[in-house]
């Protein structure tokens, strides 16, 4: 094993099965619901790494971002493609796969004799060097540990191999002795150093470094100054010459408009502006031509000539076309009562009597013995994350009902709930200081705040980067801790969820890791909490509760010890710290820290299904199902309850019905939002809901949500106690070791997959996603998991997960822990590789087209004047639509072109395209029809894209949406003008129905309409303290706000 990155193997004195070991308990459990299928083997059977997975064979001839190097003999192309590596001759032919599915290869180099490639794979859950030989055998690992070594390439004198790493918080250049297992820095700049190539003498590497292209000398072991080479910005993937110069690939534009990328030789562009130059490095062939990678190909590049030919190669994998049907439904037509598990955010008592929490749409208490608990409010309001005051008598939550997500204060004992806070921003995770004088809270972008428990007056102590959790207070008030990220490095945002302590009274701030190269869980409400004593910190570890001994101002002292082996969200304590109450898969359970012994906490509350009685008849002028391609006139919806009975011609003489005049009228199938993060959008409150009925979606599918928010939105629209769309969602996305968002969990072994999906099942999820850095082995195993519970799993990521047998994925090219993407090039363009594989897996795709907001300008009208903007959209969210709206009139982006090229690409290869939004980081409800609009404007049939929205999408759901035929749930919208022939009439909506219960666009607004949310205030950026942490920087906080938290079009 190379001495590299041994520091940061160990996972402190749990050690990785230690903290990872659950016993057998939760396989059995899940074991037997599959009790009556074929046997199976064990979900953490050993898989086999040279696996041929799939049923049905595809040939590649083009790749979306592959990557070449050629053997020094000039005979033979190494090739990454679609995380595989392959040899092929170097004038193209057949290629040969020299690893496997699951090694994730990327980055291929040759040694300068020519017997060996080093790569870099994230086979183990981090970016590690690898080398195999050339024909395919004696693959080994060079680097270990949990820091990423990425982007090898060998030292002419095949002595080194120089390569980038974030061991040390920042990417840097360093270089891996490959006999010894040394490493030495090569470049540490400050910047991003990344993708060293050496010179062909090997006296200099050059290096991409934040957008320039540097060098530095390495003769010897000595290391010289540094040279800027190119000064950018968009410079990377930097190649040499044989005779000195440099190449690199620039691009120009920004990330949602990338404009042009293009080789660059010696400081002049090479290639045509109408190039797609993949972000990886040429090869020289001789001092005149080199090989690059670009629209989907190996091009032969001559400096007197251009391109001058193409590398053909074809290399076969395989997918899985066969794969067994999700079996799970819900159910919306049973009246049986139902136990509610959508407890929201729940909070024991100061004297462990009562439970606090939030379910149905309301806050309630729960005296702990008796299952019935107490209403507190009635309103339809949003209300999130209660908190007890010190003396028990007092609840401070996040309320909307005037305006926005502020803190209001109720008395338990009785009386009226109280606005406590008028803040321009909206707050949430509130908690009392043990003294009662003072409560922290967060606000939604970003900052720390303290706010009087009277008076209301706010003041802003510390801001981190994004969403970090519930604070908790050290016993004497001097300071608090908190679930916060803290990155790596600036270059990828995937971080570890660390424990911040904020001293209050100097600011000062420490991030501390429960255990080396160790994440907590989440950073909502799952800790860490400061032990009443002083002593400890209680967290959740691997789904699991935990604490770790600690010093008076916080101080981490020792390793974690386990407080028992449920699975547990949600943790609060007592006021004496002897009680630990958390949710264990939807039951509420109480621990008593002194015994150790752990109880359910009865809990009886009930929901049922609201289903309207009756007939309606909704008269269409003109109605379109979502199966024909046009449209009929003068028909009647017939609805029985929430179901449509019958579509028929219309009949005026109908005793006893309830009639809805459509007759001036488009009648369509409600819209579907088939990628939503609706829980991750709180700021909205109830405004959120309304939204998306108010632009005709009546149902929306959730990726990566608090589970138990997620459960409780379910349950609340499903009983009829919230105004919403029905909505299909899943709990928090399972991650890698790394994560960014607040609600992912990071999962390192089977035995956690386990868990997770034992959790799934208790909390009946309708789906499942994994996210980035989840490496092929656990993705293979969560789709294996994910077909025996019945339920669909997806991702970003398209190869090799639609050879495990996951039904689809999301996005045109979304986050990679590449850092770029195998289904979509930075000009948006899939290429055949992305179809192929797509249309023989028969799977799905979600597209969440960005870079929308230019359509805005051509109807200024529809932002500036609608009340759905005006009125139901907060300021913060509002303001960027209505730039957009006044900017005039759209001009195309090359982007969004080739993302809708390649989405008729594959919808002609028999790919189910289906239409998703992104919400929250882009504005609810019209976004989905900016979406539609972009795909008609691009050369989709009207007809076809709003089957994207309704028909495609509940074939995908597996449920009753999606179309107006007998025995569809009754989820209808009514709109002015013909979709049909002008798709911006989709948006033009006047009533909507979800489950026979209809509204009008006037009736969802007004509720908002005397509310008037505090107006944002701007605020200079402070300067970075010369003590604070880099990811402080205001600068860079707004860059990675800007990219997951801040509202976009």
């Amino acid at each position: 094993m190379s001495p590299f990155c041994s520091h940061c193997q160990e996972v402190g004195a749990l050690g990785r099965r230690g903290f990872l070991t659950f016993g057998g308990a939760l396989a059995a459990g899940l074991a037997t619901d599959f009790a009556c299928a074929a046997p199976a083997e064990p979900f953490d059977a050993p898989l086999d790494e040279q696996a041929e997975w799939g049923d049905s064979p595809v040939v590649l001839t083009q790749g979306t971002n592959l990557a070449i190097a050629l053997s020094p003999d000039g005979r033979t192309l190494a090739m990454d493609l679609q995380g595989l590596l392959w040899a092929l001759p170097r004038e193209g032919g057949p290629a040969r796969r020299l690893t496997g599915y699951l090694h994730d290869v990327a980055r291929p180099d040759w040694s300068p004799d020519g017997t060996t490639l080093v790569f870099q794979s994230y086979r183990d859950g981090s970016f590690q060097l690898w080398t195999v030989g050339a024909d395919g055998r004696g693959l080994r690992q060079l680097t270990r540990g949990e820091a990423d070594c990425r982007e090898p390439r060998w030292s002419p004198d095949g002595r080194e191999i120089a390569f980038a790493t974030d061991r040390d918080g920042r990417y840097a250049v360093h270089a891996l002795d490959v006999a010894s297992g040394r490493t030495r820095v090569l470049a540490d700049t400050g910047g991003q150093d990344a993708e060293p190539v050496w010179s062909p003498d090997g006296v200099r590497v050059a290096f991409a470094s934040s957008g320039r292209i540097l060098s530095v000398g390495v003769l010897g072991e000595a290391v010289s100054g540094v040279r800027v080479e190119a000064e950018g910005p968009g410079a990377s993937a930097p190649a040499w010459s044989p005779d000195g110069r440099l190449s690199w690939r620039s691009v120009a534009g920004t990330p949602r408009d990338i404009r042009e990328s293009r080789l660059v030789v010696a400081g002049i562009p090479v290639t045509d502006v109408a190039e797609d130059v993949f972000p990886l490095p040429a090869v020289w062939l001789s001092k005149d031509e080199l090989l690059y990678t670009a629209d989907g190909g190996i091009h032969h590049w001559r400096r007197d000539q251009g391109r001058v030919g193409r590398v053909p190669f074809a290399a076969t994998v395989r997918v899985t076309a066969n794969r067994p049907a999700a079996r799970r439904r819900r159910d919306f037509d049973s009246a049986a009562p139902r136990r509610v598990r959508g407890i929201s955010f729940p909070v024991l008592s100061p004297d462990a009597g009562r439970v606090a929490f939030t379910a149905l749409g309301q806050l309630w208490v729960l005296t702990v013995g008796d299952p019935h608990p107490s209403r507190l409010t009635s309103d339809t309001s949003a209300k999130l994350g209660p908190a007890w005051s010190p003396d028990g008598r007092s609840l401070v939550y996040a309320c909307d009902r005037g305006g926005s997500m502020q803190l209001w204060r109720l008395d338990v004992t009785g009386g009226e709930a109280r606005q406590l806070t008028f803040a321009d921003k909206p707050l949430k995770q509130a908690a009392w200081s043990p003294d009662g004088r003072t409560i922290a809270c967060a606000s939604e972008d970003g900052w720390l705040c303290l706010v009087d428990p009277d008076s209301g007056v706010l003041r802003r102590v510390a801001r981190q980067t994004v969403w970090s959790g519930r604070p908790s207070w050290s016993p004497d008030g001097s300071r608090l801790a908190l679930a916060a990220v803290r990155p790596l490095s600036a270059r990828y945002r995937e971080s570890f969820t660390a424990i911040l302590v904020v001293h209050l009274a100097t600011g000062a701030m420490r991030y501390q890791l429960p255990a080396p190269g160790t994440s907590l869980d989440v950073r909502n409400v799952n800790g860490p909490l400061w032990s009443a004593d002083g002593r400890h910190f209680i967290y959740t570890l691997g789904g699991t509760p935990w604490r770790s001994p600690i010093e008076a101002d916080g101080t981490l002292r020792g390793a974690p010890e386990p407080l028992g082996d449920d699975t547990a969200d949600a943790l609060s304590q007592s006021g004496d710290g002897k009680h630990l109450l958390y949710l264990s898969n939807g039951t509420l359970r109480l621990r008593d820290l002194v015994s150790g012994t752990t109880r359910d906490v009865p809990f009886g509350l009930r929901w049922q299904v609201a289903r309207p009685e009756g007939v309606t008849v909704v008269h269409a002028g003109r109605l379109w199902d979502g199966v024909a391609d046009t449209w009929r006139t003068d028909v009647d919806v017939v609805i029985h309850g929430h179901r449509i009975a019958v579509v028929e011609p219309h009949r005026a003489h109908r005793p006893g019905v309830r009639w809805i005049d459509a007759s001036s009228q488009t009648v369509m199938p409600g819209l579907v939002d088939m990628h939503t993060h609706r829980e991750m959008g709180i700021q909205f409150g109830a405004r959120e809901p309304r939204l998306f009925l108010a632009y005709g979606i009546t149902t929306t599918r959730g990726l990566s949500d608090n589970a138990y928010l997620a459960l409780e939105n379910k349950e609340s629209v499903d009983s009829g106690r919230r105004v919403g769309p029905r909505h299909f969602g899943t709990g928090e996305a399972l991650d890698g070791a790394r994560v960014f968002y607040d609600g992912m969990h990071p999962v390192r072994d089977a035995s956690q997959l386990v868990r997770e999906f034992e959790r799934a099942r208790a909390l009946d999820y309708d789906l499942l996603k994994t996210y980035v850095r989840l490496p092929l082995d656990l993705q293979a195993r969560a789709v294996r998991i994910a077909q025996r519970l019945g339920v669909p799993i997806t991702s970003h990521y398209l190869f090799p997960a639609v050879a495990f047998g996951a039904p689809g994925h999301e996005h045109m090219g979304g986050t990679s822990r590449f850092g770029y993407s195998r289904t979509g090039s930075m000009l948006g363009v899939g290429y055949q590789d992305v179809v192929a594989i797509a249309g023989a897996s028969r799977s799905f795709r979600v597209p969440t087209i960005f870079g929308l907001e230019g359509l805005l300008g051509d109807t200024p009208d529809e932002v500036l004047a609608d009340p759905r903007v005006q009125v139901l959209m907060p300021p913060d969210e509002r303001a960027p639509l209505e730039r957009a709206a006044r900017g005039g009139p759209s001009r195309p982006v090359r982007m969004v072109v080739n993302q809708v090229k390649t989405i008729l690409a594959q919808q002609a290869a028999g790919v189910t395209i289906v239409c998703g939004s992104d919400f929250p980081i882009v504005a609810p409800g019209l976004s989905l029809h900016l979406n539609l609009r972009a795909m008609v404007k691009h050369g989709m049939r009207p007809v076809d894209a709003l089957r994207t929205a309704t028909a495609n999408a509940g074939r995908v759901l597996g449920h009753d949406v999606g179309t107006l035929v007998r025995g569809q749930l009754a989820d209808l919208v009514c709109v002015d003008g013909n979709p049909l022939e002008d798709i911006g009439d989709a948006s033009r909506v006047r009533r909507v129905m979800v489950g026979g219960v209809d509204h009008t666009v006037a009736d969802l607004v007004a509720p908002f309409g005397a509310l008037s949310p505090t107006p944002a205030v701007a605020r200079t950026a402070r300067p970075l303290a010369a003590d604070e942490p880099w990811w402080h920087d205001p600068h860079w906080v707004a860059q990675v706000r800007e990219g997951c938290c801040l509202p976009m079009v």
